[in-house]
């Protein structure tokens, strides 16, 4: 089990740690708005909320091994951060927001986001397709999972879906439905 109880009270109540060796590091100036809930389970995970945070509304959820996530200082996050396979990161920039992002990882890989990145509503992410596609002659796979990367600055709106291995440059906007 992790060092929970040495968090803030307001924080212990949103935290369920099921497993072990893992490491939460949350800044006491953390904010909690609305319903919030952080779910560790597995071993090895890393998670770090940087001062000046608010979570609102979201819920992250580490259930593997060996993940992390890191949320720099001052962000709001709502939504939902989920590390679902060994070897998965997500790695959020300061002063960045997310209105209710859906940023899921279900396999080993990366996504980062810059600082000062803005995300609106119903965004999803995922660095995988979720299921094999196998090559009919030599039975590889031809889908492998990629990692995300967004830069600094940039502005994502409703409705978008960004893919396994893209890559956004800083100060981009990007369109309300959009496929990256």
């Amino acid at each position: 089990m992790t060092a929970a109880p040495a968090l803030p009270a307001h924080l212990q109540a949103v935290i369920t740690d099921t497993g072990t060796d893992n490491r939460i590091e949350i800044d006491p100036s953390v904010e909690v708005k609305g319903k919030v809930a952080i779910r560790l389970a597995g071993h090895g995970q890393h998670l770090v909320v940087g001062p000046g945070t608010t979570l609102a509304g979201c819920l992250i959820e580490m259930r593997n091994t060996d993940s992390s996530v890191q949320i720099g200082a001052g962000c709001v996050i709502g939504g939902e951060l989920r590390c679902r396979a060994a070897g998965t990161h997500i790695d959020i920039g300061d002063k960045t927001t997310i209105m209710a992002a859906v940023i899921t990882l279900h396999e080993a890989g990366r996504i980062t986001l810059g600082t000062d990145c803005m995300l609106s509503g119903r965004i999803t992410m995922d660095v995988s397709d979720m299921h094999s596609i196998l090559d009919a002659a030599s039975g590889l796979r031809i889908n492998p999972p990629q990692d995300i990367a967004i830069g600094d600055h940039v502005w994502i709106a409703q409705g978008v879906q960004v893919m396994k291995g893209a890559t956004i440059g800083p100060d981009c906007v990007i369109g309300a439905r959009a496929l990256v």
